[in-house]
């Protein structure tokens, strides 16, 4: 004889995959800032000869916009996790190092 399945306990629901997708989703930040901090390490060893100064400057604005899409794309990423009550520890500690690491790329470009 067939009897039905017991209905899950709410404790013992199976955690659906968009929500463990967004829940280790603050990893792909924290490769996006690892991805960053190479690139700007390489454009620190650019020097200046004759016109390479124009070209040193379009790498730092190039540069700088990729650093605004990936902060963008942090942010929206923390504002969708807690919309979705999801953990935002690993993403709101990515975003803090990304606007960290720009604020030190503006003090040293003014400086």
């Amino acid at each position: 004889m067939h009897r039905p399945a017991e209905p899950l306990r709410a404790h013992e629901t199976p955690e659906r995959w968009p929500r463990r997708l967004l829940r280790q989703a603050g990893w792909a930040v924290w490769v996006l800032l690892a991805v960053m901090a190479a690139l700007s390490r390489a454009t620190f060893g650019l020097r200046c000869e004759s016109f390479g100064c124009t070209y040193v400057g379009v790498v730092w604005v190039a540069l700088a916009a990729i650093w605004g899409l990936v902060v963008l794309l942090g942010l929206g990423l923390l504002g969708w996790q807690r919309h979705r009550s999801v953990p935002t520890r690993l993403t709101a500690a990515a975003v803090a190092a990304l606007l960290l690491a720009g604020a030190g790329h503006v003090a040293y470009w003014l400086a």
